[in-house]
């Protein structure tokens, strides 16, 4: 199974696309980052994963299919939150960016991602086999007992002397 190396990603974005970006998986945890605000191992803040998890909500009451991101514009930057089935992907913009060019091509670029991000799941489980456990514990007490009794005389000695 091979990993994704998510900080090579965010590198590329950032030469590509001109922003900085982070990605986190659908817990809120940070996997790789250049914003300084969302840092490798952080957690996204409560709030935000709430809103990300009533999108499906959200979209219902205006009518809509489906909600794939959200933006906060705060004093200097906009945030945008764009969500996959299990990876989240932050971008930070700058106030004077065009997002309807943006936006496309980050939720293509997410969602080929997530793809790969669920290749990498395990999707085998082998079998366990209990018998092999079974038969090295009866082994091990076999030698166990064969060392207590070859040591049996000498403990009886010792109880005999005390």
């Amino acid at each position: 199974m091979k990993q994704i190396n998510y900080d090579d990603i965010i590198a590329q974005l950032k030469s590509e696309l001109n922003s900085e970006c982070a990605i986190a998986n659908i817990y809120g945890i940070v996997l790789a980052s250049n914003i300084k605000e969302f840092s490798k191992g952080k957690i996204i803040p409560d709030k935000i994963l709430s809103l990300i998890g009533s999108s499906k909500d959200i979209a219902e009451e205006l009518n809509l299919n489906k909600i794939n991101s959200f933006a906060l514009e705060a004093h200097e930057f906009n945030y945008l939150f764009t969500f996959g089935g299990e990876l989240i992907l932050i971008s930070k913009l700058s106030l004077n960016m065009n997002l309807a060019k943006y936006m496309p091509s980050i939720s293509v670029f997410l969602k080929k991602l997530s793809e790969k991000h669920k290749k990498q799941e395990i999707n085998e489980f082998s079998i366990f086999d209990f018998s092999k456990e079974i038969q090295k514990i009866k082994e091990t007490f076999q030698t166990k007992k064969g060392k207590d009794d070859k040591y049996s005389i000498i403990k009886d000695l010792v109880k005999y002397i005390a």
